[in-house]
């Protein structure tokens, strides 16, 4: 039989039984259940109610394709998922008070406009070796001053650690679309938490209200915080070098930046460097470990899995 003729004959589910199994198929990459409403807010449909899932989960559970315990679903049968899920929400919550220390800190540098939480604590879940990671919004054309002021004070006073200071995403006011529109960069932007500057989080949300095709019930995030004023010291430098030094300086910050990048990474191939990097004058990624690349290519494994051991499509 060949592969169209197996296409053919696999079985027909509902609509919104491939949406949630699609839903918890992204989650399983990270061994994360899920509650009837993440499960909601996580599907990629809006036409049905919070209710209408819940039943039918109910149902794809009798079917024996979910499992349900504690109200947690999930794909595979192990009930120290929750256990350890619960445990990261728990060490998420605790950290929270350490990004919000570290993003009053961040604000006070000179051109940073914006600081929201990216990565797993935006998410609510942490491991003991999860760093904070901080997605930085600066003034038009001082992304990569703002960087180096950043790693100079990470390398001389938090001794280069970046367990409660992983700065890796940069772009600048001027460049607050994201370019790469996918279900990775979708949940990645739906999750940020801001910390400083909530209205440029406005800003940004609406910019990249494409995310709404991905997670069109997800919330936006209460962007209602409370900043510190700008202090004298930032204040100051922002003048100084708000005019053509600090241009040279940012042309400059780019160029070291680039040269070191690429020096060090010189064997990726072209192909993978412009994805692992972004390196233009308004915008600086940082993501060597190809976690993005990684998550898309096992999703796409995960789901190939589940069709060919149930028999059916989730397209």
């Amino acid at each position: 039989m060949n592969k169209n003729s197996e296409l053919l004959n696999r079985k027909e589910i509902p609509g919104l039984s491939k949406s949630i199994l699609n839903t918890l198929l992204y989650y399983d990459i990270f061994s994360y259940p899920l509650t009837p409403y993440e499960i909601y807010i996580g599907l990629n449909t809006n036409h049905v109610s919070a209710e209408e899932v819940k039943q039918e989960l109910e149902s794809l559970c009798s079917d024996g394709l979910l499992f349900s315990k504690k109200d947690f679903f999930m794909l595979k049968n192990e009930e120290q998922l929750i256990s350890k899920r619960l445990k990261g929400n728990l060490l998420a919550e605790k950290k929270m008070h350490t990004a919000f220390r570290m993003s009053g800190i961040i604000s006070q540098f000179p051109f940073v406009r914006s600081i929201l939480l990216s990565g797993s604590i935006s998410k609510g879940y942490m491991e003991y070796d999860s760093d904070i990671d901080f997605f930085i919004i600066t003034h038009p054309d001082r992304v990569w001053l703002t960087k180096l002021l950043l790693m100079l004070f990470k390398k001389i006073f938090l001794l280069n650690s970046k367990k409660n200071f992983c700065i890796n995403y940069f772009i600048d006011t001027e460049k607050l679309e994201i370019d790469e529109k996918n279900i990775f960069t979708a949940m990645e932007l739906t999750t940020l938490i801001p910390t400083y500057g909530s209205k440029l989080y406005d800003e940004l949300y609406d910019k990249n209200i494409w995310i709404k095709d991905f997670y069109p019930n997800f919330p936006k995030r209460n962007s209602a915080v409370k900043n510190k004023k700008a202090g004298i010291i930032k204040t100051a430098v922002e003048k100084i070098f708000g005019g053509k030094l600090g241009d040279q300086l940012d042309d400059y910050s780019m160029r070291f930046f680039k040269k070191y990048i690429e020096r060090k990474y010189k064997d990726f191939d072209p192909e993978e460097f412009g994805l692992a990097f972004k390196m233009t004058k308004k915008e600086s990624k940082h993501h060597p470990k190809f976690f993005q690349k990684r998550v898309l290519e096992e999703l796409r494994e995960k789901i190939k899995s589940f069709e060919e051991k149930h028999n059916l499509s989730l397209s």
